[in-house]
């Protein structure tokens, strides 16, 4: 079990977004805190980190969650965030922790593991476990993702920013995967993407928003990291399970980061 503090690297330093903001949105493990237009993710997921996230251990989360309410205000200072509650003052040090990069860049990846992952995806059957409705409107955006050098970036993030369910859109799950594929095999039309991605601000939620932020800089979540370092070390062993644990992220996100992955990758392969 993790007794120490775990902060992605893309947060720091802390004071960077503010120093004065308030809690956006509280849930059973976790709870964000906003910060100008950005959002800090603080969790207790043991086998999970948010690119913009930092993982607090069980008894310190624990003694701290009660005292955590929506609208409340909080100072951010790079040794410390306090929390400002009716029932009293908290504070959390951010004194002893483990800073770790989940920022992923082009690499080169042989086709066999690339090969080896698509039939993975295949078999789990993604399109039918995908939060979005497969109409024809659908069906033509996958056709423009099948097909990236002649893809309307414009009008294909229009489409799926902010479509589906969730605090994270399917839309929005399935594009920021497949940009993660695009980048990491250094395909020109990521930064085409990814410049597209940033411009709809607005259009989904501020949780989804954070992650299409940190995506526009190369981050991903812990989970995508660890399928991204199996891939760069061929170690196919291990495909499976880093694709069952990114499916059971969420109701459906996990599926639909899984199907950008897939169609990220069969884009490539095609061609």
């Amino acid at each position: 079990m993790l007794t120490k503090i775990v902060i992605s690297d893309y947060l720091l330093p802390l004071e960077k977004f503010g120093v004065i903001g308030s809690v956006h949105s509280v849930f059973e493990h976790s709870f964000n805190l906003k910060v100008g237009e950005a959002l800090i993710n603080v969790a207790n997921y043991h086998e999970y980190l948010s690119c913009f996230g930092l993982f607090v251990p069980t008894e310190m989360f624990a003694a701290l969650k009660p005292y955590v309410k929506q609208g409340d205000p909080v100072k951010i200072k790079n040794d410390r965030i306090v929390f400002y509650n009716q029932m009293q003052v908290k504070t959390l040090p951010l004194i002893d922790y483990t800073s770790v990069s989940l920022k992923v860049s082009a690499t080169h990846l042989e086709k066999e593991p690339l090969q080896f992952l698509q039939q993975l995806l295949v078999a789990a059957d993604l399109e039918e476990k995908i939060g979005i409705q497969k109409d024809v409107n659908f069906i033509a955006v996958k056709n423009q993702l099948l097909q990236p050098e002649q893809a309307n970036w414009e009008a294909v993030t229009k489409f799926l920013i902010g479509r589906g369910q969730g605090l994270t859109p399917s839309g929005d799950d399935i594009l920021v995967a497949y940009a993660f594929i695009a980048r990491i095999l250094g395909k020109p039309y990521a930064t085409d993407l990814v410049a597209k991605l940033a411009k709809q601000k607005g259009r989904t939620t501020d949780i989804s928003w954070a992650y299409i932020k940190s995506c526009e800089t190369g981050y991903v979540n812990s989970l995508i990291y660890q399928l991204y370092q199996d891939l760069k070390k061929q170690c196919k062993e291990n495909l499976a399970q880093d694709i069952q644990n990114i499916m059971a992220i969420g109701h459906t996100s996990g599926k639909d980061m899984c199907y950008g992955i897939y169609l990220g990758i069969t884009a490539v392969l095609n061609t």
